[in-house]
């Protein structure tokens, strides 16, 4: 498995809600309607985390930093 560090620039984040919907296992709302990890997998803060990520897990991190319209997502892998 692969292990991945996931950051959300809330900032940046228009809340359009594609990572969640490619990824619910990993993203969800906010209060403010941004996307956030969900606290399984966070670290220092709402909007960061780590995922230790089978292929499937993968494809949808992958998917949802590619697919952010406003590149938001950032993925960094770790292994």
């Amino acid at each position: 498995m692969a292990k991945y560090r996931v950051t959300i620039n809330k900032e940046e984040c228009i809340g359009d809600g594609i990572c969640i919907s490619i990824c619910p296992e990993i993203f969800e709302f906010d209060d403010e309607g941004k996307a956030r990890i969900i606290e399984k997998y966070r670290t220092t803060n709402d909007y960061e985390g780590e995922v230790e990520a089978n292929e499937e897990l993968e494809n949808c991190l992958t998917q949802a930093e590619s697919m952010c319209p406003t590149q938001a997502i950032k993925l960094f892998k770790l292994e």
